[in-house]
């Protein structure tokens, strides 16, 4: 069958106007934030609603061709990049409704295109929020991709990633079939506990899209904390840092938890300029309680100056929570007796001004200076994050000569996320400014880089740092979210159960034609 032919039955199924197949939409669904240039799609579907998903889904299955869910497009794993051109992409984002709020029964249901932005949004005033609550880039990010790819950070300190936090999904399966998961899945019952049987949201999480599409998720819901704090603390090097901050994790007051180097400070863009203007001092006042504390606050945030990072090799941020003012304080003391331990206690500006307001514009995925920027991660064992720093500071020694002859920044980005500790490198380097990066950024603030010539060198010693980095991570038990086509996984499984993972994927997808590639598995 010609794809002519196939372009015409799909518009005819799921409605002409939400089908584009025009070569400029089709190559920016090529590339994702790093991989580039990548394999055009046939075309991209948009659906407003279950019914067209699924006729889309039903088309393509019927012909063989492959689908790629696809959701706000932060990802730079290849999770949404077509493996071959027989191949359409199916963008969630205008999925994007709230379905419920349930705060009598601890739970909300929303559509996979919904960002955590509109998620926060539709809760404010209730009293009650999601444990985990959304990535830094939660203005764009869908909960459906975090579901999909694993996601960590406001609210991961003592909720976990959002896994942990996921009472049912809905998923559209490659035949066309639409299930739901968790007591939703029942008749009759609300879907508001997720072990009504076995457990089969858990195939769905972490899936990176390879068994399904989602169309929607319910999270379950816990009162907002009344009593908040925030905390910094400077430290000379990163194992003192990550000894401090896995040692206060063991405390469970710590909502979230993330540490930086000098590097970060200096070359992150999303990590804010503490003084820059009257907007952020605003959001540091709204967000104090009462007009005192307010000015108290913002006081705080302008006096420790717009580079007081750069000041220590290492810093750790705090958001601190209690279950009362006298939980809070005695919280603020034990965080404090083992900061200081290990380092300085400094100003918490960067974490009230994040906290004052979290889902800013996704102004990181670019340097400060506009250099593009990729980052590479992997989870462990509390007990291990020592012995991580040391290996992954002797392999990046290794490779000096590799990183300065293409002028490569490394930075680093440490979490506690429940029991767990994630390790993020970050790579900046000057090459050229791509469509999404232009979409996602804003054409005002890349505009002066829009002339910057490719640099494929330099793009390709990322790479090759990236993949050195992942074989010392595995190497030392760490395992990765945001799998994709990217990370190790199939190498790593044990031959059982890998084969009980073929199973389930034959049982979803018996033709393959879900996100082949994904998680290892070919079509």
């Amino acid at each position: 069958m010609s794809s002519d032919t196939f372009l015409i039955e799909l518009k005819s199924a799921a409605g002409a106007a939400v089908v584009f197949d025009d070569s400029a939409t089709r190559d920016y669904y090529a590339n994702d934030i790093f991989w580039q240039p990548g394999i055009a799609p046939l075309a991209v579907v948009m659906p407003e609603s279950r019914q067209q998903a699924a006729e889309a889904v039903k088309v393509a299955a019927r012909h063989k061709i492959s689908l790629v869910p696809r959701g706000g497009g932060m990802s730079y794993t290849k999770g949404y990049i077509p493996q071959s051109a027989h191949s359409i992409v199916i963008d969630t984002r205008k999925l994007n409704k709230v379905l419920e709020v349930n705060v009598a029964d601890s739970y909300i249901t929303v559509e996979a295109g919904c960002t955590w932005a509109q998620v926060h949004k539709a809760l404010e005033g209730t009293g009650v929020n999601t444990g985990y609550w959304g990535p830094l880039s939660g203005i764009n990010a869908t909960v459906g991709g975090a579901l999909s790819q694993n996601s960590a950070f406001f609210g991961s300190g003592i909720h976990g990633t959002v896994a942990n936090n996921v009472l049912g999904v809905t998923v559209l399966l490659a035949n066309g079939e639409i299930v739901t998961t968790g007591s939703g899945g029942r008749t009759n019952t609300k879907p508001f506990t997720r072990y009504a049987g076995p457990d089969i949201t858990g195939m769905f999480l972490g899936d990176t899209g390879a068994f399904g599409l989602k169309l929607a998720a319910t999270l379950k819901l816990v009162p907002e904390a009344k009593d908040q704090d925030f905390l910094g603390f400077g430290f000379k090097d990163m194992t003192s840092m990550v000894l401090a901050q896995t040692e206060m994790s063991h405390l469970y007051a710590v909502a979230t938890s993330f540490g930086i180097d000098r590097s970060k400070a200096l070359n992150s863009a999303s990590v804010n300029k503490l003084a820059d203007g009257v907007k952020i001092i605003g959001n540091v006042a709204k967000a104090a309680k009462g007009w005192a504390q307010g000015i108290k606050d913002v006081v705080s945030v302008v006096a420790a100056g717009e580079n007081y990072l750069a000041d220590h090799a290492c810093s750790l941020h705090l958001v601190v929570e209690g279950r009362s003012p006298q939980d809070l304080n005695h919280n603020m003391e034990a965080l404090r007796a083992i900061g200081r331990k290990y380092g300085i206690e400094i100003s918490n500006a960067a974490a009230r001004v994040m906290r004052s307001k979290p889902f800013n514009p996704v102004r990181g995925m670019l340097g400060a200076e506009g250099q593009r920027w990729v980052p590479i991660h992997s989870v462990f064992p509390m007990s291990e994050a020592a012995r991580v720093v040391a290996a992954s500071d002797a392999y990046f020694e290794s490779q000096r000569a590799l990183i300065e002859q293409h002028g490569i920044i490394l930075s680093h980005l440490t979490m506690t996320v429940a029991g767990e500790f994630f390790f993020e490198p970050a790579f900046y380097w000057l090459d050229e400014i791509t469509p999404l990066h232009r979409k996602s950024v804003g054409e005002e603030v890349v505009a002066p880089w829009l002339s910057r010539p490719a640099n494929v060198a330099a793009r390709e010693a990322v790479a090759t740092l990236r993949q050195g980095i992942q074989a010392v991570y595995v190497g030392l038990g760490g395992v990765n979210w945001q799998i994709a086509r990217d990370y190790p996984f199939k190498d790593v499984q044990q031959p059982s159960t890998w084969a009980l993972l073929t199973s389930l994927k034959t049982a979803v997808d018996p033709d393959g034609i879900m996100n082949p590639g994904s998680l290892g598995f070919s079509r």
